[in-house]
């Protein structure tokens, strides 16, 4: 190969490698965004399950409740 050959591949490879850094630095950006919102989804499911036992506990109250009223006014068998 002649000196001019030689330098355009080595040019070409430091473009290939400048593209490929790059890219690197853009799949680092997305993994960490990516993380990111698998917390944020992980707290958000945190709370709604904690809602939905909270509602659970209060729909028992109700529950209780409403069965003393009806066995108090006659309206189910004791």
């Amino acid at each position: 190969m002649n000196e001019s050959t030689e330098n355009l591949v080595l040019e070409h490879l430091r473009h290939l490698r400048a593209g490929m850094d790059r890219l690197h630095e853009r799949l680092d950006d997305l993994t960490t965004r990516v993380g990111r919102i698998e917390v944020t989804m992980a707290q958000g499911f945190a709370r709604t399950a904690v809602a939905f036992a909270e509602h659970s506990v209060r729909f028992d109250k109700v529950e209780r409740r409403l069965d003393r009223i009806e066995t108090r006014l006659g309206l189910i068998d004791a």
